[in-house]
């Protein structure tokens, strides 16, 4: 059966009833044409969202079904003096159920945020859902990818209605808009919060807020990373992407390996469950460095201790190598004409630019301008139109999308602006990292989103980052002073601060040297279990905002002394360094 008569026999019942409910008043020749309408959008989005190109499968869009491994969500809970083992996990392999299960174990139902950190598979999971409601008649889906909204001028309600009703000719007439838009036969999936540009994060959170009490008979799921703010929103309850665990983790691998070639599926899965590595858990519970190490295994069959050390196998993987997982590397043949190092320069300085503008969808016109900057910048010779035809075909790091690039996976853009950074001379790595930490300490909202970003960067640069970025921000929070005069507002904001910035440095923090000498400090702040939403959310009793006020005024106090114990720690780590690098350059002053 084609896309569209499989979209059409689902949703032609659905479609009538909803004209007939919403346009009686309106000529039958109006509700067929709306109705026709609202089909073909709906045919081209089912198959725009069941069919993928992943890093794995990127030579050609595959079917979600084939490759997707369903995942499950938990509730992100609000802090309580009892707290052991995990939330109850939810499947979210049928749309129906996922709602009703949330409405039944914890009465939310129409607004969820889903939660997830790089690679947790929240893209691919809306996916996954949009296409369920579809296919199980459940509401009309309509997606909105928020980084859109970074370069549009009006509200997300005008977009909406500009930009996916009227562009689509779902409905022309505003007032059969307002109609269609009240009925609540909608669910609008508002996929990447964490994509929105500061400048506009705080004029789209209040227009998703409009949004949602205008149009309150629809569903809505909003997608973000952590730390980005999302959690306040006032009328979502939050959810969190589950890691894979051991089972999904051989299920999930077999999903992407070709039945006929299930012989190396068999030696990755044993690989993973006989390595002594205990490390690689973190790794491979997430789907996307589940996804590299596939990709890498026939190259790479050891499981990288760093994070960073994935992303660069990953590269060198997809600069050399065969469609088919099966096969050995070869080149393919480039029309820039450019050496490996030269496009890792490229990429790095293209990287830097584009993450700190925030940007993650590139325009042909954006890419052409930022690749000649990045040309007249750093002297390589290279025609920008081959370039591009090479990041995108001979590479595969650039994918396009109608008229627009962008990476795989923005977590590759984020290695390369670090890695440009890591690359930096000391002075001028001096100065970046005094506008990141500068960013750091005011709160900026860019900040809120970089904690993949800054954990890479770590691996990469640590003696800088803790030299430039740790040690400053460490010293500046322990001469902050607490006391029962303490605001709940204060005290909490620079909870999530500190816990925002521990996770955001864990590379660098979370060691065992440190948590010894510091009575797992930074253990007990990542650990201590109080989301954003609760503790902002006006929703939270008097008696609820006094408990986690007592809670965190002695603890703030017991640990004041124990943040400096980690400055100086980390400072004499770098002293001795710096004397044991001293000494060796001495020695050669005796040849």
């Amino acid at each position: 059966m084609s896309f569209k008569e499989l979209a059409t026999s689902i949703l032609g019942k659905q479609l009538l009833s909803l004209t007939g409910k919403v346009l009686d008043e309106f000529a039958e020749e109006i509700k067929q044409t709306i109705n026709n309408n609202i089909l073909e959008y709906q045919v081209e989005e089912y198959k725009r969202n069941s069919l993928s190109k992943t890093i794995i499968h990127r030579a050609a869009p595959q079917k979600l079904s084939d490759f997707y491994q369903p995942l499950f969500i938990r509730k992100v809970s609000y802090w309580g003096y009892h707290q052991y083992g995990y939330e109850q996990r939810i499947a979210t392999d049928s749309i129906k159920k996922l709602f009703s299960d949330i409405k039944k174990l914890h009465k939310a139902h129409q607004f969820i945020t889903i939660l997830g950190s790089a690679g947790s598979g929240k893209s691919t999971l809306i996916k996954s859902l949009f296409v369920n409601c579809i296919d199980s008649n459940f509401k009309i889906p309509i997606k909105v990818e928020l980084r859109y909204l970074n370069d549009y001028e009006g509200s997300l309600i005008t977009y909406i209605k500009e930009k996916i009703f009227k562009i689509n000719k779902l409905a022309e007439n505003d007032r059969i808009i307002e109609r269609l838009m009240n009925s609540g036969d909608f669910i609008f999936f508002l996929d990447g919060y964490d994509e929105i540009c500061s400048a506009k994060k705080a004029p789209i959170s209040k227009n998703i807020d409009e949004l949602t009490k205008l149009y309150n008979k629809n569903y809505y799921i909003l997608t973000s990373r952590p730390f980005s703010m999302v959690e306040s929103l006032p009328m979502f309850h939050n959810y969190e992407v589950c890691e894979l665990c051991d089972e999904e983790i051989n299920q999930f691998i077999n999903k992407q390996i070709p039945k006929t070639e299930s012989e190396i599926a068999s030696k990755m899965i044993y690989a993973i469950n006989t390595t002594n590595n205990s490390a690689y858990r973190s790794f491979l519970s997430n789907p996307l460095l589940l996804s590299m190490f596939i990709l890498t295994f026939q190259t790479y069959s050891n499981i990288p201790q760093k994070l960073s050390e994935f992303y660069s196998q990953v590269f060198d993987t997809l600069y050399s190598t065969h469609d088919s997982i099966s096969k050995l590397a070869f080149e393919r043949e480039r029309q820039s004409g450019l050496i490996k190092e030269q496009f890792i320069e490229v990429l790095k300085l293209f990287s830097f630019l584009s993450f700190f503008k925030e940007k993650f969808v590139f325009s042909g016109v954006y890419l052409n301008e930022e690749l000649n900057y990045v040309k007249e910048k750093k002297h390589i010779e290279f025609d920008v139109e081959k370039l591009i035809s090479d990041l995108q075909i001979a590479i595969c790091i650039l994918n396009k999308e109608g008229t627009e690039y962008l990476f795989p996976h923005r977590s590759l853009q984020e290695y390369f602006a670090a890695l440009y950074i890591a690359s930096l001379n000391e002075s001028n790595k001096k100065h970046i990292y005094g506008q990141l930490l500068a960013s750091i300490i005011n709160k900026s909202t860019a900040y809120q989103h970089r904690e993949n970003f800054y954990n890479i960067l770590s691996e990469l640069d640590t003696k800088h980052v803790i030299k430039y970025i740790v040690i400053p921000f460490l010293t500046k929070f322990k001469d902050i002073k607490f006391s029962s005069d303490t605001s709940y507002q204060e005290i909490t904001g620079l909870f999530y601060i500190l816990q925002m910035f521990y996770s955001s440095f864990h590379y660098v923090l979370d060691r065992n040297d440190i948590n010894e000498i510091s009575n797992n400090h930074i253990k007990s702040v990542l650990d201590l279990n109080i989301s954003l939403l609760e503790v902002r959310n006006v929703k939270l009793s008097i008696r609820q905002r006094q408990n986690i006020q007592l809670t965190l005024v002695p603890f703030f106090s017991k640990y004041n002394n124990e943040i400096m114990k980690i400055v100086e720690l980390l400072e004499y780590k770098l002293k001795e360094e710096n004397r044991t690098d001293l000494d060796i350059i001495k020695i050669v002053n005796e040849y």
